[in-house]
């Protein structure tokens, strides 16, 4: 079976969840495509940036990062998906 593309893996599994961290989701989606390091978990915040620009998701809290996520200071984001979001999935990726 074919896997989705992962900005797309992204949507889905905030889909699944409802509501999560931003750090949560990129250790699932790394873990899941077998990637590590810095730019996978740069570009999965960068994707996650693009798609609340999007109208995709909609950021639901804020905190500060202590260092043990991304980096000590760093914004962390806790996303669901929109109303918008949620069709997209369910037209889309047939969720």
């Amino acid at each position: 079976m074919m896997r989705l593309p992962m900005k797309s893996r992204l949507i889905q599994l905030l889909y699944e969840k409802g509501e999560a961290w931003d750090f949560e989701l990129t250790n699932s989606l790394l873990i899941e495509y077998g990637k590590s390091g810095d730019y996978w978990k740069w570009m999965a915040r960068f994707w996650m940036t693009e798609l609340a620009a999007g109208g995709i998701l909609n950021i639901v809290d804020v905190e500060a990062d202590d260092g043990s996520h991304f980096a000590n200071d760093k914004v962390l984001y806790r996303y669901n998906l929109t109303d918008f979001g949620k069709s997209r999935v369910e037209e889309v990726l047939g969720a």
